[in-house]
């Protein structure tokens, strides 16, 4: 069974969540699919996505989650969008007709949630090669949001530095969640080998930010944080 990869998520309160017209929010809704259903499934929603979210603030796609929390279901996701562009995404007779289609093969579906990309601190090449990610999912402490933004600011300075060539998308949830889903952080990539990189991490951060700096930076950061999951996920081809 294929499998499918995510794109990314931001937070209301903050300052940095979007600005104007920008397209940097995406609507995630989790879909768990009726047993023996997949591959039927993956391709109506293909043909979905093909006839009416093929470009622009509405284009979609669909991923599938390997493991964690969400293990074994797809997300819709639709993006990069902006908030006026909901006012007029596809929604005429024909449209629900064809998601009635995917739907009926659906056990369940969670109601949409949705992100902002947190361009400040995110470093976003969008390689179309990198149909695999890793995500990072935060349930930050209440009052630390902006700290924990702000530290992350150190970590996008060692992409930039040492990993040029690397995704770094830093998203915060648009509304409150009872899930503690606050914000998160997704790295791409082409083959699952490419997470050997993440070993090396904390030598790069003090060949950027200077030695004995990696220890207190993990300190602070991790006072922000009450809990967070991980998880893989892979792009539907």
């Amino acid at each position: 069974m294929k499998k499918l990869l995510i794109l990314l998520f931001c937070m209301p309160v903050l300052a940095w969540s979007q600005a104007g017209d920008t397209p940097t929010l995406w609507e995630v809704i989790n879909i768990k699919v009726n047993p023996g259903q997949e591959d039927a499934f993956e391709a109506a929603v293909k043909a979905h996505n093909a006839k009416f979210h093929d470009e622009g603030p509405h284009q979609a796609q669909l991923q599938y989650i390997i493991n964690g929390p969400y293990g074994a279901h797809y997300q819709w996701i639709m993006g990069p969008t902006t908030w006026s562009a909901l006012d007029n995404r596809p929604a005429d007779e024909a449209h629900d007709a064809d998601w009635a289609k995917v739907t009926a093969m659906t056990e369940s579906a969670e109601p949409p949630t949705y992100w902002n990309t947190d361009t400040n601190r995110s470093q976003l090449l969008l390689d179309p090669a990198n149909n695999k990610s890793m995500v990072w999912m935060y349930d930050l402490e209440s009052g630390k949001a902006a700290q924990w933004g702000e530290l992350l600011e150190k970590v996008k300075e060692v992409y930039a530095a040492k990993r040029a060539d690397e995704d770094f998308f830093v998203g915060w949830n648009a509304h409150s969640n009872a899930k503690g889903e606050d914000a998160v952080i997704i790295f791409t990539m082409d083959k699952w080998g490419d997470r050997d990189n993440n070993r090396y991490f904390a030598g790069e951060f003090e060949e950027v930010h200077g030695p004995g700096t990696w220890l207190p930076f993990f300190n602070h950061i991790n006072e922000c944080v009450k809990q967070r999951v991980d998880w893989m996920r892979e792009r539907i081809e």
